[in-house]
């Protein structure tokens, strides 16, 4: 019989319910233990899934039937409950972003290396089938040189969204708006495909909420080592909400994800394979993408944390390492705190930052 891992979650809010209900739904997997600082959410949530609960973290972090621990609070609350749940002896599952500051992030991965516990960060846009098909092209170099790689987040958040909880909006906590909180995912997936950023120019701003602290809208220019340039466009004030898009441009074709659809999957010397594969995109066309309520930030997930609860239970029991570790997870954060320090001082900033 297959061992069941056994998981906690701290943090009891909409994203620890995801995390519930995917380990929930994995082979291989069972919800042990939740954890909240509201207590009364923190037993709501464990009667709902009935396990136990618990107001002090450290207290579910005692539990020897714990293997992982998934966190699911705040960004700017990671560092903590990781060195903590480390220093336990546990592996970590731990929301996007890591952290928001490349310090605390730099902090976390050298705890989880003397621990010698597992670390994956969940960008589970990866994970993604057509995802990964983009990545074996361009792997396999059917753009010829990629010229250019960009993307487009258009999504809405209303006042009440940043309205209700207290630490949205602010960067302390969210670390940043719809770059960090919301366009991570996308700009993770930009790099994923075109490799390190050489520099960013930017232009960040807040104008269609109150009372936040952080960007609802922004504007940067990627240059990437292996020559491509690109767009990095951003907000949470287009209402109702699009889906996002991301284009690479290559001497040799050109692919376009939309969503999680690719709608272009052009080449100049494509192979059978390709247009075959172009044939069943031209037929879905006139195909709607999902009727997806993009103005919450819930709705959007399509349950694809199960791929990367999934991938933990695989590094455990192989004891390699999860796809994405605290390291990969640096590359989308250092990215964004570029865009922030361009805007921030009006000029073009370069990679790796100091």
């Amino acid at each position: 019989m297959q061992k069941k891992f056994g998981f906690g979650i701290i943090g009891c809010g909409a994203i620890g319910d995801i995390h519930a209900k995917s380990i929930n739904n994995t082979d291989g997997a069972k919800l042990i233990a939740v954890s909240d600082i509201n207590l009364e959410k923190a037993k709501i949530f464990g009667r709902e899934y009935n396990v136990e609960y618990y107001q002090d973290y450290k207290k579910l972090l005692e539990c020897k039937d714990i293997d992982v621990v998934s966190i699911c609070l705040p960004s700017g609350m990671h560092m903590q409950s990781c060195v903590d749940a480390a220093e336990a002896g546990k592996n970590i599952l731990c929301e996007k972003p890591l952290e928001v500051t490349l310090d605390k992030i730099d902090h976390i991965n050298e705890v989880v290396r003397k621990n010698n516990v597992k670390l994956g960060v969940v960008f589970q846009k990866r994970f993604q089938e057509l995802s990964r098909r983009v990545k074996e092209a361009l792997e396999d170099e059917k753009l010829g040189n990629v010229i250019s790689g960009s993307i487009y987040i258009k999504y809405y958040r209303s006042q009440e969204y940043y309205d209700s909880g207290s630490w949205r909006g602010t960067w302390k906590y969210d670390g940043g708006g719809c770059l960090m909180n919301q366009g991570i995912h996308d700009v993770d997936l930009l790099q994923w495909f075109l490799g390190p950023a050489k520099s960013v120019y930017a232009i960040i701003d807040t104008v269609a909420h109150k009372g936040i602290e952080v960007e609802d809208i922004a504007v940067a220019v990627i240059r990437f080592k292996n020559g491509a340039k690109g767009i990095i466009e951003a907000s949470t004030s287009c209402y109702p909400g699009f889906p996002s898009l991301l284009q690479i441009y290559g001497t040799l074709g050109t692919i376009t994800l939309r969503d999680d659809k690719i709608t272009d999957w052009k080449f100049i010397n494509p192979t059978e394979e390709d247009l075959n594969f172009s044939k069943q995109i031209l037929e879905q066309k006139n195909v709607e993408l999902e009727d997806i309520d993009r103005s919450n930030p819930i709705a959007v997930l399509k349950n694809r944390h199960k791929y990367q609860i999934e991938d933990m239970i695989r590094a455990i029991n192989n004891n390699v390492v999860p796809e994405i570790t605290g390291e990969e997870a640096r590359k989308s954060v250092e990215i964004i705190q570029a865009i922030y320090k361009s805007s921030c001082i009006g000029e073009e900033v370069t990679l790796p930052l100091n």
